[in-house]
């Protein structure tokens, strides 16, 4: 079985791809004129920078879940406006945190070995990673997609079930789930994963094109 274009393009770039670290990049202050030594701030207060980050603000930090929520918020207003994509992305990177260093590591092995056709070789780190914490939905998602590219397309949909039993809004899941599905001449239950899809993100993009196609199709049909 073989992805259309627009389905192969995206479960490549989302759901196959390798967790990409962010390195933190400081900024110097400019100078004010050219040549001039920067002025080192006095001791007295430096000091009493470092004790007012050290005092509690009173103010908790939001939790993932909050953060996951207003984000999936955000996305539903915007449709397919252009900060869309980068709503989109912050929620990815979220998903894409196990709290686990140890994790995250096995997982970009497994990245690692899936672009390098090696797809045995990610099929068993993620089944030890999945094993270990299954909670890790990201991780569950990455099998899916392993599994799908070795020819097990019943072990993807099974993977895919359980990424949207731990992230019900998981709208790349239920994107990949449908184009299984779509393959598997299964038009119906392809759709309904596409809509659902789009009920969590109005304007992604290939989910409308895909249940935009099918419907057609159907209609031709009928």
């Amino acid at each position: 079985m073989r992805f259309s274009a627009s389905c192969t393009a995206v479960m490549a770039g989302s759901v196959f791809v390798a967790l990409l670290a962010f390195p933190l990049v400081g900024v110097a202050p400019a100078m004010a004129k050219k040549g001039a030594e920067p002025l080192a701030p006095p001791a007295a207060t430096m000091k009493a920078e470092k004790r007012r980050k050290s005092e509690p603000t009173g103010e908790e930090e939001p939790s993932r879940a909050d953060l996951l929520d207003g984000l999936f918020a955000r996305l539903y207003m915007a449709g397919d406006a252009p900060e869309a994509k980068a709503i989109a992305r912050s929620i990815r990177e979220l998903w894409a945190e196990s709290g686990s260093p140890t994790a995250d590591l096995l997982v970009r092995q497994a990245g690692k070995a899936l672009k390098g056709d090696d797809a045995e070789t990610a099929l068993r780190i993620l089944n030890l990673v999945v094993r270990r914490w299954p909670d890790y939905v990201e991780a569950w998602n990455r099998r899916a997609g392993t599994r799908y590219m070795a020819g097990d397309a019943a072990g993807a949909l099974k993977d895919l079930d359980q990424v949207l039993k731990l992230e019900p809004r998981h709208f790349e899941a239920l994107f990949t789930k449908g184009a299984i599905l779509e393959e598997m001449k299964r038009p119906k239950e392809a759709m309904a994963a596409y809509e659902e899809a789009l009920s969590i993100w109005p304007g992604m993009k290939p989910a409308k094109e895909a249940l935009h196609r099918l419907r057609l199709e159907l209609d031709q049909e009928t």
